[in-house]
């Protein structure tokens, strides 16, 4: 739940100016919902911007944990920064059947999970911090401490018995709504079980940010370039290979590598604006994972216009792109966000390099559970997501 002093601290902080930074942990988990008309895989969460400004969400983690604490699993780290971010908005995160049963589509999808129990526990969203820093990129911090999560946690369930937020008086005694209604916040005064009551479901959508690209200035001699899409952005183009390896027991052994040669591929200066990788579906276990691939790691080689892109120490080890031609990645390490305990045939790749992005679809491929799935010579999808 939500922690009106902190929140009444960063408003204190936002009256001093600090250049360079962004806002979004004034905001709440306003409404949840597991579950709709038989569907438990309809799944949503609806944030309330309660100033304006808090838009800054990108690597921000939704996280689902289990009635007794014992257990979470991440659902989502948000892709995207969302716009417009006024005071009051509210910009949602849901699966697509929750889309196909309310007809409205969240701003973000994130894929259905068991974890994301009806009967009780404790959905989270947020990051560490306390005042104007954006979300860490990448997110390494410890996603099973509650208190990780600023701005916010519902605990609901008669059930739960799992740990609070500190501050947090009682978890709500209701589930996560009954099949027809949500569980929705009705006041904020640090106890889940008054705050909150069963009403009818409020589907939304807010908006993510346009293609931008944003400078920040860090030194005199120094600036840090990031780029974002809008859905449905992209070239799609043939993907040629895609191979993931993942034991449960060996993380350190994950590994993956993909390959697309199509004359449509594209690419931007990504030594200017850096670029990223996402890798995801809603099949299986389900997974999205966004590599951030900086602009400092990247390389012009050759006399055309071949990128280069290594990093010994990140989990995408190495990228080459030819626009036109061919681009390939290898990763490596337990970084890498895929799982393979069940079949996550079809997965989608989403390749950013400067301020242009490609985008494949790998759908039948060869899935031996908890060690690798291949899928090879898939064609262009019909549209980016």
């Amino acid at each position: 739940m939500s922690r009106i002093a902190a929140v009444l601290a960063v408003l204190l902080a936002l009256l001093v100016p600090v250049p360079g930074q962004a806002v979004y942990h004034i905001a709440n988990i306003d409404e949840i919902m597991s579950g709709m008309g038989g569907d438990a895989t309809a799944q949503y969460v609806e944030i309330r911007m309660l100033f304006g400004g808090q838009g800054s969400v990108a690597h921000s983690r939704l996280t689902a944990f289990s009635c007794d604490g014992s257990s979470h699993a991440i659902l989502l780290e948000v892709p995207d920064d969302v716009c417009p971010a006024n005071s009051n908005g509210r910009w949602t995160m849901g699966t697509t059947s929750w889309a196909a049963a309310t007809g409205v589509t969240p701003d973000f999808i994130f894929p259905a999970s068991s974890a994301f129990d009806n009967l009780c526990g404790m959905i989270c969203w947020g990051a560490p911090g306390s005042g104007l820093t954006p979300p860490q990129n990448p997110p390494t911090w410890d996603a099973s401490v509650p208190d990780n999560y600023n701005p916010d946690c519902v605990a609901y369930g008669a059930a739960y018995t799992g740990p609070l937020q500190t501050g947090d008086d009682a978890p709500s005694m209701l589930s996560a709504g009954d099949g027809t209604m949500s569980l929705q916040r009705m006041g904020d005064t640090g106890n889940d079980n008054t705050d909150f009551a069963l009403a009818t479901p409020t589907p939304t959508r807010n908006g993510v940010c346009a293609m931008t690209t944003t400078t920040v200035v860090r030194t005199s001699t120094t600036t840090v370039t990031t780029t974002t899409f809008p859905p449905g952005s992209g070239q799609p183009v043939a993907g040629t290979k895609l191979l993931l390896k993942a034991n449960p027991s060996k993380p350190a052994k994950k590994a993956l590598v993909l390959v697309a040669k199509d004359a449509g591929l594209v690419a931007g200066d990504p030594t200017q604006t850096g670029g990223s990788l996402r890798v995801s579906t809603s099949a299986g276990d389900g997974f999205d994972t966004n590599y951030p691939l900086p602009a400092s790691r990247w390389k012009r080689i050759g006399k055309g216009k071949t990128y280069r892109f290594k990093d010994p120490a990140g989990p995408i080890k190495s990228v080459v792109v030819k626009p036109g031609k061919v681009a390939k990645a290898i990763g490596k390490g337990s970084g890498l966000g895929h799982t393979l305990a069940a079949n996550p045939d079809p997965v989608t790749v989403l390749l950013a390099v400067g301020a242009q992005r490609d985008c494949m679809s790998f759908a039948g491929g060869k899935f031996v559970a908890g060690k690798k799935y291949l899928a090879t010579n898939d064609p262009p999808p019909a549209a980016c997501p």
